[in-house]
């Protein structure tokens, strides 16, 4: 106990030079310190509190505490005390994303009656342990203030006890020593930040800038480009500088690109629409809907729970309803341009009669026969007879005059024709609908919230102002870029952004996936292209990109030119 008192004291004595530290090295003000407790602990009715310090910009000094003075029924007793203070060096960024740690232990324990094996639940054993064990943990936000962090780790511990036989206090005691190899740590444990906050530079700063013997100049997001005659000015030191060591005779550069970054149209209104298929069974030249008819009943309700999706969303107004109705190729024509629009309008009053919409909020459309559809489904059936010659027929021939549906009908006899009506043609009559609805608009500190349970109601730039509450490249704000690109995978504006965060954390094989989403090739692509093939290593392809990347581009061409000379 008196080892363990020791050690405690000297691992409490050197937190004050910890923190003074932390406050000279963490430039920009992050978040110097928090405390924590493990809720898995706390389950246990085991107090224990936790304190970290940031050391570095990647690296941390974790020091938690546990102390459990309780007995239970039946004598048991899990009494000890442990400290396991941990070193741990950060993925990305310090108290962000993944982390591996080096940990040891050091504890007193006084334990008997427990029913986890023979030998604890027959003896009391009571002494003090010590050894090293290494983990691994994520962290990951939950509020402006507040986190959570998950943690396990494997180790040794050397464990010395007098053991008591079957749970008595007194003696003989008999002394035992033991050495143990298996999980030395688990927790999930609430985080509250208190020491520092974040400025709203250090969230936009792109590359934080170290000083040591190698000097990286800052790079300005979207610099204007500069004339060959204006003379470059000399980069600025940041203002508050870390100590350089002393001059050397000849400096290296290191370049430092930064990635372009896109702003999206602004939404006055946001509007959306979701699109579905009902896959109804109509009789052959008939237009009513039977709920009880064949899949009718299942086709319908899928579309039901589509309308009340949008209803039940509060953020959401459904303003309207298109519909568009199909017909199979059996009939004229003209009939089933007229059949379709009917199947068609038979929903609109179906949909009418259980919401209660307007007349104008509801739009129908006949399309006659689907012949593109019909093309469609025989190229994907393999058991179509004289297969090659239908298609023939249906891309070749009058589909006015009626010659595509009399060719497939004499076509062998009829044997193609029956198989298609059989199969085929009722997969054909059909509805397709898209549902209209507008969201409401949100700030960032409401968009931070909806982000983590409805982040399809937000929009891109909604998204992006989300973002910009983060520094970049943390993993924080690349999470929100990636989300945005998956709910607008059509979108050039979400993939060059999430292109352009993973540049942010040299993650090559995502920005070249995000890029490769990209349409439309813009000053903004070439100038990540050129980003991207500098961190692969092609100083050739980088700088012909930086050429055709606009003013982001010419800067960091610039900056190519300097590291080359």
């Amino acid at each position: 106990m008196k080892i363990f008192t020791l050690m405690l004291f000297a691992v409490l004595s050197a937190l004050p030079m910890s923190a003074w530290a932390q406050s000279e090295s963490a430039e920009e003000a992050s978040t110097l310190w928090n405390v924590k407790t493990n809720l898995l602990y706390d389950a246990t009715a085991t107090l224990n509190l936790g304190a970290e310090f940031r050391t570095g910009d990647r690296t941390s000094l974790d020091i938690p505490l546990s102390i459990n003075a309780w007995s239970v029924q039946d004598g048991r007793q899990w009494k000890h005390v442990l400290l396991q203070p941990e070193f741990r060096m950060w993925r990305d960024e310090t108290f962000s994303g993944h982390f591996f740690g080096l940990h040891g232990h050091l504890g007193s324990y006084n334990l008997a009656h427990l029913p986890f094996s023979r030998f604890m639940k027959n003896n009391r054993v009571d002494g003090w342990l010590t050894g090293l064990g290494v983990s691994y943990g994520y962290r990951w936000s939950i509020g402006e203030r507040t986190a959570l962090e998950a943690t396990v780790g494997l180790g040794y511990a050397y464990m010395s006890y007098d053991r008591h036989p079957d749970g008595a206090h007194a003696e003989p005691a008999i002394g035992e020593a033991k050495h143990y190899l298996g999980p030395t740590k688990l927790g999930l444990s609430l985080i509250f930040d208190l020491g520092g906050s974040r400025s709203n530079n250090a969230r936009k700063e792109i590359i934080t800038l170290k000083h040591t013997q190698t000097y990286v100049p800052k790079t300005q997001p979207q610099p204007q480009p500069q004339s060959e005659t204006q003379h470059q000015p000399r980069p600025q030191l940041p203002s508050k500088p870390q100590p350089m060591p002393e001059p050397q005779p000849e400096m290296i550069h290191d370049p430092v690109f930064a990635p372009s970054f896109l702003t999206p149209d602004q939404e006055k209104v946001k509007t959306r629409t979701e699109s579905g298929k009902a896959y109804l069974d109509f009789k052959a030249l008939r237009s009513e809907i039977l709920a009880d008819y064949m899949n009718n009943a299942s086709e319908l309700q899928k579309m039901h729970a589509m309308i009340e999706s949008i209803r039940s969303n509060p953020d959401a107004t459904l303003t309207g309803i298109s519909i568009i109705g199909y017909a199979s190729p059996e009939g004229s024509f003209e009939e089933n341009i007229e059949l379709s629009e009917g199947r068609a309008q038979e929903l609109k009053n179906l949909v009418r009669a259980v919401y209660g919409m307007s007349d104008a909020q509801i739009t129908v459309k006949g399309m006659g026969e689907d012949w593109v559809g019909l093309e469609a489904l025989v190229e994907q059936d393999g058991n179509v007879p004289q297969k090659e010659r239908v298609l023939e027929i249906i891309r070749g021939e009058n589909i006015y005059g009626g010659d595509r549906e009399d060719n497939l009908l004499y076509l062998s006899r009829g044997e193609p024709y029956r198989y298609l009506r059989a199969m085929i043609f009722p997969k054909l009559r059909r509805v397709e609908y898209q549902l209209h609805y507008t969201l409401t608009s949100f700030s960032a500190e409401e968009g931070q919230d909806m982000l983590g349970t409805r982040p399809d109601n937000l929009s891109l730039g909604e998204m992006y102002m989300v973002a910009n509450m983060y520094r970049a490249g943390s993993a924080a704000a690349n999470e929100v870029y990636e989300t945005a690109a998956r709910l607008f995978p059509d979108s050039d504006v979400a993939n060059m952004n999430a292109a352009a965060s993973a540049l942010l954390r040299r993650d090559t094989a995502s920005a070249a996936y995000y890029l490769d989403m990209v349409a439309e090739h813009g000053t903004a692509y070439w100038n990540n292209k050129g980003v991207l093939s500098w961190l692969e290593g092609d100083r050739v392809k980088a700088a012909g990109y930086f050429v055709r990347g606009g003013a982001q581009g010419v800067a960091n061409a610039a900056e190519l030119a300097r590291h080359m000379e």
